[in-house]
C-alpha cells in the first residue's frame, strides 16, 4: 500500500510483463468472446417470433427501484460510516399513462406526466456502518441486526396500518407463521429458535444478546467492526426491494383479489437474490406460488411479475446480437444457452442460478429495434421435493428442474403479456428502458453531488462529529 500522497513508480508493470509464468499463465486460460457476424446468425437462427395477438394490458403498473449511499464520512478518524437506503415504488394507471398525449396533438401534456411523477412512494432506511454503535449495542453487528429488525418491522414497510403486511409479516407468513434459526447470529452457538407473532425477538441462552426474526437473512454476515460495510448495506438494499414488491403483492392480494390479478409489477434487475440473504429467494418462490393458486381458486389470473435487467453478461449478449436477432423475436435463456455463448459456467449445480434465482430469464427485441433482458417468476412452489435424499438423487432433481424451468408453455400467458408491457412502455429518453423503471429510478437515486455531500453533512451532524 502507498503513502498518503505516493505516485506508483511508472514502470511497475514491467516485471509482470516480462515473467514468463505470467504469459504462461494467459495461455492456459479461455473465455468467451463476441461473436463474429456468421455465428451470430446461427445463435439467432432458432429466435422464436412473437404473435402478439390481443393481450390485454393490465390496469395497473407498478415498478420498484433502491438505491444506497454508503460513503464513508471523510476526514473522520477511526473511518466512521453510515448508510443510507432508498427504495420506490411507483404506480402507474396504464389508462391515463394512454391519455398524456392530447388528441390532435404531437406533445404530451405537462401537467399529466408531472402528476405521473409525484406517483412515487419512497421508503428510507438507516444502518450503521463501520465504528458506529446502534443504541448502545456492544458491536457494530449487533447495532446492525437491532437497526433492521427495528426498520422492517415498523409500519414502513406495510404500506397499511397492519403490521401483518409488513416486511416481518411477509416473512412470518411465507413460512406460515413460524420461522426458524438454528445458529445464534452473536456468538454461535447452535440453539433453535422458533419466531412467531409478537415473538419476533429471543433471548441466546449462550450469550444472553437477543436473536431477531430478520436474522434469518443473514445480511449481518458481511459487517465488520472495522473497515467499509459497504457490502452488507448494499445487500440489504437488494433483499428489502424484493421483499417489500411481495409485502404489497400480499396486502393487495388479501384485500382485494381482483385488483390483484389487474395488476403488473415490475423489479429492476433479475429475479434473484445474492450473497448472503440468497435463501430469501426460495421464501419468495413458495410466496407467489401461494398467491398464484389463491387467485386461481377464486377465479382470477394470477398477477404478472417481472424482473427487467440493465446491467449484466446476459444484457451485453443482448446487445451484441441485437442486429441478428429478428424484430418481435424472443428466446428463452436455458442453461446449455447461457453457458455456451453468456457466461462462462461458475458453478458445477446441474441447475444454474439454483440458490440464487426464482425467476426465468428470456431475451426479446421489440419491433422497434430495442433489445431487453427480463424474467418470470418460476411456475413451481420449490426447485427440489422435500423428500429427496442422497446427493446423487438431489443432483438428478437439479437436472429436471433445468429443464422444467425453459419449457416455454408453462409461461405461455404470462410472457405474452410480459412482451406486450414492454412494448407498450417503451422509452426513448435511454437505451433499452421502459417507463415504470425509469420513473422509478428517477425517485430512488441519490447523486454524489449534491445529494451525497448533503447526506455527509447529515450524518456529522446526526453523530454530533
Amino acid at each position: 500500500m502507498p503513502y498518503s500522497r505516493e505516485s506508483a513508480g511508472k514502470g511497475g508493470h514491467i516485471d509482470l510483463v516480462k515473467n514468463p509464468d505470467v504469459q504462461n499463465f494467459l495461455n492456459d486460460c479461455k473465455c468467451l468472446t463476441q461473436p463474429s457476424a456468421e455465428e451470430a446468425k446461427k445463435i439467432t437462427a432458432d429466435y422464436v417470433h412473437w404473435e402478439d395477438g390481443n393481450s390485454k394490458l393490465p390496469d395497473y403498473v407498478v415498478a420498484s427501484d433502491a438505491s444506497p449511499y454508503k460513503e464513508a464520512i471523510s476526514g473522520l478518524f477511526p473511518s466512521t460510516q453510515i448508510g443510507y437506503v432508498k427504495n420506490s415504488m411507483i404506480i402507474i394507471e396504464v389508462s391515463e399513462f394512454d391519455n398524456l398525449q392530447p388528441v390532435n396533438s404531437n406533445f404530451v401534456d405537462p401537467f399529466k406526466v408531472a402528476e405521473l411523477h409525484r406517483s412515487g412512494d419512497p421508503i428510507s432506511f438507516t444502518l450503521p456502518g463501520c465504528n458506529v454503535r446502534y443504541k448502545g449495542a456492544e458491536t457494530v453487528k449487533d447495532g446492525f441486526r437491532l437497526a433492521v429488525y427495528e426498520q422492517l418491522s415498523d409500519m414502513r414497510t406495510s404500506f397499511t396500518n397492519d403490521d401483518n403486511f409488513n416486511v416481518v409479516g411477509t416473512l412470518l407468513a411465507i413460512d406460515d407463521g413460524e420461522v426458524e434459526l438454528e445458529l445464534c447470529p452473536a456468538c454461535g452457538s447452535k440453539e433453535e429458535f422458533k419466531f412467531k407473532k409478537s415473538e419476533e425477538v429471543q433471548c441466546c441462552v449462550a450469550c444472553q444478546k437477543d436473536v431477531y426474526i430478520t436474522d434469518v437473512m443473514r445480511i449481518h454476515e458481511q459487517i465488520s467492526d472495522l473497515g467499509d460495510n459497504g457490502s452488507a448495506i448494499t445487500r440489504f438494499m437488494n433483499v428489502v426491494e424484493h421483499l417489500i414488491i411481495a409485502s404489497f403483492i400480499r396486502m393487495v392480494g388479501y384485500r382485494d383479489p381482483s385488483l390483484l390479478s389487474r395488476m403488473a409489477f415490475i423489479v429492476d434487475g433479475p429475479l434473484a437474490i445474492f450473497g448472503q440473504p440468497a435463501k430469501v429467494h426460495t421464501r419468495l418462490l413458495r410466496l407467489y406460488e401461494k398467491v398464484r393458486k389463491h387467485l386461481v381458486e377464486k377465479g382470477y389470473q394470477p398477477p404478472l411479475i417481472i424482473g427487467i435487467q440493465k446491467t449484466g453478461p446476459a444484457v451485453e449478449h443482448a446487445k451484441a446480437l441485437c442486429p441478428y436477432i429478428p424484430m418481435g423475436a424472443f428466446r428463452v435463456i436455458d442453461d446449455e444457452y447461457r453457458h455456451k455463448y453468456i457466461a462462462a459456467r461458475s458453478e458445477t449445480s446441474a441447475n444454474f442460478g439454483h440458490e440464487t434465482y426464482y425467476g426465468q430469464d428470456f431475451i426479446f427485441k421489440t419491433r422497434s429495434g430495442k433489445v431487453f433482458v427480463f424474467g418470470l417468476v418460476y411456475p413451481f412452489a420449490k426447485k427440489v421435493p422435500s423428500n429427496i435424499e442422497g446427493e446423487e438423487a438431489t443432483s438428478n432433481s437439479k437436472a429436471r428442474f433445468s429443464k422444467e424451468k425453459v419449457e416455454v408453455d408453462r409461461y405461455r400467458e404470462q410472457l405474452k403479456l410480459a412482451m406486450s408491457l414492454i412494448t407498450h412502455f417503451e422509452l426513448e429518453l435511454y437505451e433499452n428502458a421502459i417507463v415504470p423503471i425509469a420513473l422509478a429510478h428517477r425517485h430512488a437515486s441519490i447523486s454524489l453531488v449534491p445529494g451525497g455531500r448533503v447526506l455527509e453533512i447529515l450524518s456529522k451532524k446526526g453523530l454530533n462529529l
